[in-house]
């Protein structure tokens, strides 16, 4: 049993108090049956949202970069955001960007909790800089081996009763949207426990994807300096399945995940309605969620599927 930091922020106030939590190391990953047609889940919003980083530590796969063994484990400090209540709560794991870790987006992670959300974001080791190794972004396909080990991890580890197994999703941003499309619908790395997938900013998918009927939220700045805006284009044309397309008109690539943009609040809203309708099950429906984003003169929105 280890001792990892609890961060309680409450969101009226902004005041934040720490303590320490245990957590023990999980098992190793398996698949599971996807649950289908479920009754909806029962919560309300939080005011407040508990932070805690868990020793993730697959043991059975080894961190690589041309062709040399960096590390016989793959070490996964997972941070998870549970909302306040006795839930269980729909679980989303977030992926985050390349030269970037978890901590990054911690805004994002708790808004997306306060809404009903138990968030857990791994630290990948060759896309965290935090955590030493050289930055390889080639390992991808490890890197949606690592999000069907954590779904696992936190399916069965200490805090299993918060987490409600049968409804999961996929956020990422940048290559982390990438890894979300690779989870949900790329050829031989398909989670079937994944109910919704959200891909921010995402490169065209390298693999031939899976037609599916799991529903993707597709987002992107149309003034993205990192990722060329054409890329979520093709993405868009790639996936066989329900998509809402969400175009930030003017928005670039990290400022609206983190924070403090026009369009943050859109986004923030758009991926929790749209987790509310699909893998959540407590509405609102496709039909809502596409009149609040057509009428964004911030956004322009297409669907398909």
């Amino acid at each position: 049993m280890g001792c990892a930091l609890v961060v309680v922020t409450a969101l009226a106030t902004g005041a934040t108090v720490a303590g320490c939590s245990t957590s023990s190391s999980a098992p190793s990953a398996s698949s599971a049956p996807a649950a289908r047609n479920r009754s909806p889940t029962t919560t309300v919003h939080p005011s407040a949202v508990t932070r805690t980083e868990v020793p993730l530590v697959d043991t059975t796969r080894p961190v690589v970069s041309a062709g040399v063994v960096l590390a016989t484990q793959r070490n996964l400090p997972t941070f998870v955001w549970t909302p306040a209540g006795p839930g269980p709560f729909p679980l989303v794991v977030f992926v985050h960007g390349y030269d970037s870790g978890p901590l990054d987006y911690q805004r994002f992670c708790s808004t997306l909790a306060s809404a009903g959300y138990v968030v857990a974001a791994p630290s990948f080791p060759q896309e965290d800089p935090a955590r030493g190794f050289p930055l390889d972004e080639t390992h991808l396909a490890d890197e949606a081996a690592d999000v069907t080990f954590v779904i696992t991890a936190l399916a069965k580890g200490g805090g299993a009763s918060r987490v409600d197994a049968s409804r999961v999703a996929v956020v990422g941003h940048s290559d982390g949207a990438d890894v979300a499309l690779l989870v949900g619908y790329g050829t031989g790395s398909v989670d079937p426990r994944v109910g919704a997938v959200v891909a921010d900013a995402p490169d065209p998918m390298s693999v031939q994807p899976m037609a599916s009927h799991v529903p993707l939220l597709l987002v992107q700045g149309t003034a993205d300096s990192v990722v060329p805006y054409s890329d979520s284009q093709t993405v868009y044309g790639q996936v066989d399945a329900p998509i809402f397309y969400v175009s930030l008109i003017g928005a670039d690539h990290l400022p609206p995940i983190a924070g403090g943009t026009p369009w943050t609040p859109v986004l923030d809203s758009a991926v929790a309605q749209f987790l509310n309708g699909t893998v959540a099950g407590r509405g609102p429906d496709g039909g809502t969620l596409t009149a609040a984003l057509a009428a964004s003169p911030l956004v322009r929105f297409e669907s398909k599927g």
